[in-house]
């Protein structure tokens, strides 16, 4: 019986077992390619919604950080003789650091000109109006001398 193996497979001939193999063979390859591009088509559907995801989380970002400049913006105007356009075209950074500057600066004195009042309407003190301008009692004075 070894002989008639033997001399199957030295005269040329294919054997049962290689036909059996090679079909294995090329049925594991196909399943193979059709598995790869399964997974390209769900590479290809996360890649989409990576990209989408990564999209809302720059809008978000964007929202945050105009937040950020809003805030600051807003802290930074009362105590400062910065302008609205001088400050809009600032980085958050950028304010970051004003606003950090102008925390530890000294506060005016009280019997100054130029004192105001933190909450004070920002287009009065664009006018240069200061806390002597709009009291009552400069307003009281003002009109005993005229």
């Amino acid at each position: 019986m070894t002989e008639n193996k033997n001399d199957g497979l030295n005269s040329g001939g294919v054997n049962s077992t290689d036909v059996s193999k090679n079909k294995a063979a090329k049925m594991s390859i196909d399943q193979a390619y059709a598995e790869i591009e399964g997974l390209r088509r769900v590479v290809a559907e996360k890649d989409s919604l990576i990209h989408h995801l990564t999209e809302q989380l720059d809008e978000a970002n964007k929202v945050l950080e105009s937040q950020e400049r809003g805030r600051l913006i807003g802290e930074i105007l009362p105590r400062s003789q910065f302008k609205m356009d001088d400050l809009i075209g600032k980085s958050v950074e950028d304010l970051k650091n004003i606003n950090a500057t102008l925390s530890h600066a000294m506060p005016p004195r009280i019997n100054s000109a130029r004192f105001g009042i933190v909450g004070a309407d920002v287009s009065d003190r664009e006018k240069g109006l200061t806390v002597g301008d709009l009291s009552v009692v400069t307003a009281a004075k003002r009109k005993g001398a005229a």
